[in-house]
């Protein structure tokens, strides 16, 4: 449950997503109506089977790309076209209406992370050794098509806002090498599109450890970087921080929804004290998205600290806020 409200009744009624965003926007002053793929979006659009459970929580069943034969699925694809697309711009659109105030968000996950969404994970890991050629010319047509999708969202919809989620690029999955290889140059010229379509930049998020491949991110464009609560941003600041603006880390799980009220307040120092100070600029945010089941009282006490403690906040300086517990 969300505030009251099932993932399933979200998932399907946009009465009760539109009270559930309306809530959070009165709440916190902080919420967009979201015209985002997730990690599976692109492959479910494509071909891969959507299983929904009973409580609303969707993933994929069969993966359409078990045959490198079906490239031309994605060739083929075209926004215009492509009933769950549409669907999905019909949505926005209704939610739009019910919500005139807020402003659209996009977002889609990494080229790597969609490509489990169309070929098992296993076997997109065997193809980097076995068939690395075939694996590149999927990361390709994965990034045309998630250009497609930006270009509908920014021309149909307005939509400048874009974010990328790449858990499969950790390092705790691909390492440096690999990363390299079939992930970074793919990015890059998703990050390098998304630029030229919307002139603005994207975000990134990486689950899990990143630090080995911070450098290359910011190689590829990328100015601001969401880090998981498994990375001590001091280092952040110290390889990229005159580079990169950074956002994190309040743990999401162990701290946000686990947690106690204290837990929560003394994590939000810990992530200003180690985050502040940060050359290019930092915000206050968890280090992965915030599940379901966060208590609303911990919600609040993140606010709470955020506003207390980020008085006086300035890029690169420690917020005045700080001061008595510095």
């Amino acid at each position: 449950m969300a505030w009251g409200y099932s993932k399933h009744d979200l998932y399907n009624n946009l009465g009760v997503r539109a009270a559930q965003l309306r809530k959070k926007q009165k709440l916190y002053g902080d919420a967009s109506i979201p015209f985002k793929l997730g990690l599976r979006g692109m492959g479910i659009a494509l071909g891969s089977e959507e299983i929904v459970s009973d409580r609303g929580e969707n993933d994929i069943g069969r993966r359409f790309l078990d045959s490198y034969d079906k490239l031309y699925v994605l060739e083929e694809f075209e926004v215009e076209t492509n009933p769950w697309m549409q669907k999905k711009i019909e949505t926005a659109r209704e939610m739009k209406q019910r919500l005139p105030e807020l402003k659209y968000s996009g977002g889609m996950a990494g080229p790597i992370t969609t490509a489990i969404a169309m070929r098992p994970i296993e076997y997109v890991l065997r193809d980097m050794r076995k068939a690395p050629k075939e694996l590149h010319r999927l990361l390709e047509l994965i990034v045309v098509c998630n250009l497609k999708y930006v270009r509908a969202g920014y021309e149909q919809l307005g939509i400048t806002s874009w974010s990328i989620s790449d858990p499969v690029t950790t390092t705790d999955i691909l390492g440096v090498r690999y990363f390299r290889e079939f992930s970074g140059p793919y990015l890059k010229t998703l990050h390098d599109g998304i630029v030229h379509i919307t002139g603005s930049e994207p975000t990134i998020h990486i689950c899990g450890h990143s630090k080995p491949i911070w450098e290359d991110l910011a190689d590829c464009g990328f100015t601001m970087l969401s880090v998981d609560n498994c990375e001590n941003m001091l280092d952040f600041q110290r390889i990229v921080g005159d580079r990169m603006f950074l956002t994190g880390n309040v743990p999401p799980v162990d701290v946000m929804r686990n947690g106690t009220i204290d837990d929560v307040i003394e994590s939000v120092k810990i992530s200003l004290r180690t985050g502040a100070e940060n050359p290019k600029g930092f915000m206050l945010n968890t280090g992965c998205q915030v599940s379901m089941g966060v208590p609303l009282e911990n919600m609040d006490a993140f606010f709470y600290a955020a506003r207390k403690y980020g008085a006086g906040a300035r890029i690169g300086r420690m917020p005045k806020g700080m001061s008595a517990v510095l």
